[in-house]
């Protein structure tokens, strides 16, 4: 036999001893129906009273209920909306910390620039404190210095009081010298001596310009094509001439010229008037070799 026929047997017995239980109970019952019917009744008015009594429980347990399923909701919304706010509150305190973690790096970065700062700024102090010192030493220096220069100069001052009462006693002497030069007849001009003895070279020039004396008394003057560059000097005297033309008037002698001025390529001489012999004009000749 089978498992599953094993089962339908068991299944049968089981039905069997069910079924002779139940016919028992009907002929128990039919045979007592009327006290059991009472005894129903009675069961069936106590059980309805029980369960009205179990009804009216139950709507004052529902209405509890529902009081309290209603209260808790709103304290289930009151929690959600709570917990809306708290998120809110930690989105919100995220964005801030976010924001003092940004601060926080950049006053790290602000403490090191003025750390940095701080030892530039140090470093500075210490330089410029040497240099202050260096300077306050070169001041003092300097200050000894002027010192020994106003002593030096003061020193100079009296000096110079006693070269210039020796200056002034000089020129009194050359004054007098002078005046005794001049009352022997001797120039007492030193470059026109110096240069007395020297010969002014061979040169021939022309008279570029000529200014007629204005008064009386004063020499006139003109201006000659040659200067320094050519030899001439202060003193020197030149012949100031016309030159003849073929077939015409000779060679006519004007006047003996002193240079009185001499630039490097032109002098400026002064017309002797004991030596002249005419008008002296615009392209004449000069000449030392007369």
């Amino acid at each position: 036999m089978s498992f599953v026929g094993k089962i339908l047997v068991v299944f049968q017995l089981v039905l069997s001893v069910m079924f002779m239980a139940f016919a028992g109970a009907v002929y128990t019952a039919h045979m007592n129906w009327r006290d059991e019917a009472a005894k129903q009744k009675k069961l069936v008015a106590e059980k309805t009273t029980a369960f009205n009594n179990k009804d009216t429980e139950l709507q004052t347990v529902k209405t509890e209920l529902t009081a309290k399923l209603t209260a808790a909701i709103q304290k289930a919304e009151e929690i959600d909306a709570t917990r809306k706010g708290l998120a809110q509150q930690v989105e919100t305190l995220k964005k801030e910390t976010g924001n003092l973690q940004v601060a926080r790096q950049t006053a790290s970065t602000q403490a090191l620039i003025a750390g940095q700062d701080a030892i530039a700024r140090k470093t500075e102090a210490d330089n410029e404190r040497a240099i202050n010192h260096e300077l306050t030493q070169k001041r003092d220096e300097e200050y000894a210095d002027r010192i020994k220069l106003e002593d030096q100069k003061r020193a100079l001052e009296i000096a110079h009081d006693v070269d210039v009462q020796k200056n002034r006693d000089l020129l009194g002497r050359v004054a007098l010298m002078q005046q005794a030069l001049a009352a022997n007849g001797i120039a007492a001009d030193i470059n026109e001596l110096a240069t007395k003895d020297v010969p002014p070279p061979a040169v021939d020039f022309k008279i570029t310009e000529i200014q007629r004396s204005k008064k009386q008394g004063s020499n006139e003057l003109v201006a000659i094509s040659g200067g320094s560059d050519d030899g001439l000097k202060r003193g020197h005297e030149l012949t100031a001439y016309r030159s003849g033309l073929k077939g015409g008037p000779k060679a006519k002698f004007l006047a003996r010229i002193r240079i009185v001025e001499t630039t490097p390529d032109a002098a400026v001489g002064e017309v002797i008037e004991s030596s002249r012999n005419g008008v002296i004009q615009k392209g004449d000749n000069v000449t030392t070799k007369l």
